[in-house]
């Protein structure tokens, strides 16, 4: 059942009413008065060009029964006067109980640097930002749930909404200006390299948690796991490139997920659900008895909170032995803080303040292996 509706938010209809030559609109702008600028506007048809794309779309949106419901209704507005302007009348009008298509919750969300003035905050932040409001959506609620419209807002924004949608399996709705007619645009298969993202998975976390990074950084990281001859070919081969920006500061180069990069990170959590319990039947599994698997851990502190998680991490076919504990790792936020081809998982309490740790051997074989094993154990052990 399709009952929410993401909407990307232009300023067609702010600058509609500036335009105006009607007098009761036109002093409403002039007061800055929300309410009643919405309440005048409930008046007029909301296929009516002066009520702006958004609520000309939706209308068009609703007639055609792309909506099972109007349960919820979300405005991704920009990062300026206008759009936040703009997101505030969309929804008073869609929280008005006089409207026809008033929906049951709607709410207004400001992508920060959204913004035509900053080129630079538009593509790193942005974008980004654009990706993860409807990527969390789709997290928490499911694609069947969700539609995109995707008619307001900068063409770049409009487009990038389009790629989400196919990549995430979401409709696209898309109403031009000149006609009256909504088009669909549905989800089609998109290309995804999920075993190179499995391959490089705790890389990617890292970069969606910590945002900028010192490259340095990301080949201590990488040198673990590879030579110094694969890192460079990673880095330099063409697929990583449009998943990553690279910037010179001060003659420092830092590295970030690109919006694509996002995207695909995004892309690919959703199809390690759909597939994790095939990838798992492909693991090999320990089937010695959990209670005779070895723990070792230092005698620090939170060893009784690491020796009862031990424990419970033990009854897992896909670990073989608990190898030690970690040094305390208080800032962390991913619960994998690294993983090795030889299926080592470094694992972090992140619920602890201390931020108390294990190194786990996994049956993993290889990086692909025992990143499925991290996913998992993540899923069933962290809180």
């Amino acid at each position: 059942m399709r009952n929410t509706l993401i909407c990307t938010v232009g300023t067609s209809l702010i600058n509609n009413l500036k335009k105006t030559q009607e007098e009761n609109l036109k002093k409403a702008v002039e007061e800055n008065n929300c309410q009643s600028l919405t309440l005048l506007l409930l008046e007029k048809q909301n296929t009516d060009r002066v009520c702006g794309a958004e609520i000309n779309s939706v209308a068009r949106i609703h007639e055609k029964g792309f909506l099972s419901s109007l349960e919820k209704l979300i405005f991704l507005v920009s990062d300026t006067d206008d759009g936040k302007a703009t997101g505030k009348i969309l929804r008073l009008y869609y929280e008005n109980s006089r409207n026809p298509i008033k929906f049951r919750k709607v709410e207004c969300r400001v992508l920060k640097g959204l913004r035509d003035d900053d080129v630079k905050a538009f593509k790193q932040e942005g974008l980004k930002n654009l990706v993860r409001e409807i990527s969390t959506e789709t997290r928490n609620f499911s694609a069947e749930t969700i539609g995109i419209n995707a008619t307001g807002g900068y063409k770049a924004q409009i487009s990038f909404a389009g790629m989400i949608g196919q990549a995430l399996g979401i409709p696209v709705y898309y109403l031009f200006e000149r006609f009256s007619e909504v088009i669909e645009l549905p989800p089609q298969p998109v290309a995804l390299d999920l075993a190179f993202w499995l391959n490089y998975y705790p890389l990617f976390e890292f970069l969606e948690t910590e945002q900028t990074v010192n490259k340095s950084e990301i080949m201590g990281i990488l040198a673990e796991i590879m030579s110094n001859q694969e890192i460079e070919n990673l880095l330099n081969g063409d697929y990583i490139k449009s998943l990553i920006d690279e910037e010179i500061l001060d003659d420092v180069a830092y590295i970030s997920m690109s919006a694509m990069g996002v995207l695909f990170n995004e892309r690919s959590r959703l199809e390690f659900d759909k597939q994790k319990t095939i990838l798992l039947s492909l693991v090999p599994q320990d089937e010695s008895d959990p209670q005779k698997k070895a723990i070792y851990l230092r005698d620090d502190h939170g060893k009784d909170i690491l020796q009862e998680l031990s424990q419970k991490i033990c009854r897992s076919p896909y670990v073989k032995r608990i190898v030690n504990s970690l040094p305390f790792n208080p800032e962390a936020t991913n619960p994998i803080r690294r993983t090795k081809p030889n299926g080592i998982v470094e694992f972090i309490l992140t619920w602890t303040d201390a931020g108390l740790g294990l190194c786990i051997q996994t049956t993993g074989r290889n990086l692909a292996e025992t990143n499925t094993i991290a996913l998992h154990l993540k899923e069933k052990y962290s809180k």
